[in-house]
């Protein structure tokens, strides 16, 4: 038996992904994803409820000299603008993102880290966005940008509904905000081969 946890994009795309490659490498392998918050996520593992996580990391992650842990690299998953079908940036190839400045947005709840990624990178770029409506869900985000309430930054791994009018449209240029994947194991448990084929499947580094 193998337990894999992850926040919901990650449950959405990579687990699924981890969990097909322990399955055929591994005959016989009961593979069980649990979808759960990064803070979750780590509490899972110290129960030993599960035997690897994919979080974002943040400021409330677990410092990498945390010996309870190894953290291990899955790579960016870079924000794109999106905005509805007839929009100006919408036949772009890539905008960058002080373009959007104007605009009314469509942000996380204040405090939650998509919107201090978004903020922050807001800011970096020479402007404060004007939070016109807050969303939790990339659906939600994604149908009030169908509605033409405003512009959004969503991660290239999150599947948005193809029934909505809306672009994804690259950034170019700095900032280009990212989320930074981790991919957690118990110290020690890389070596176990299960673990290490769902890492793999996954792309990890150490």
């Amino acid at each position: 038996r193998l337990t894999l946890c992850g926040f919901s994009t990650a449950a959405a795309s990579l687990l699924p992904r981890a969990a097909r490659a322990v399955a055929d490498d591994h005959p016989g392998t009961v593979v069980r994803i649990v979808e759960a918050d990064p803070v979750e996520c780590f509490d899972l593992l110290l129960a030993e409820r599960a035997d690897l996580a994919v979080v974002v990391a943040t400021e409330a992650t677990p410092p990498r000299s945390d010996r309870r842990f190894e953290q291990h690299p899955l790579g960016e998953d870079p924000l794109d603008l999106l905005v509805p079908t007839d929009h100006p940036l919408a036949g772009r190839a890539s905008v960058a993102l002080a373009e959007a400045a104007g605009e009314p947005w469509i942000m996380d709840r204040p405090g939650r880290p998509h919107h201090r990624l978004v903020a922050g990178a807001c800011l970096a770029a020479g402007f404060t966005p004007e939070a016109a409506h807050e969303a939790v869900e990339w659906d939600t985000g994604a149908a009030l940008v169908h509605a033409g309430l405003g512009v959004a930054l969503v991660p290239q791994l999150a599947n948005l509904p193809a029934v909505y009018d809306i672009v994804r449209v690259p950034l170019t240029g700095d900032p280009r905000p990212a989320r930074h994947l981790l991919g957690v194991t118990r110290t020690g448990a890389r070596a176990h081969p299960r673990v290490a084929t769902a890492l793999a499947a996954m792309g990890a580094s150490t």
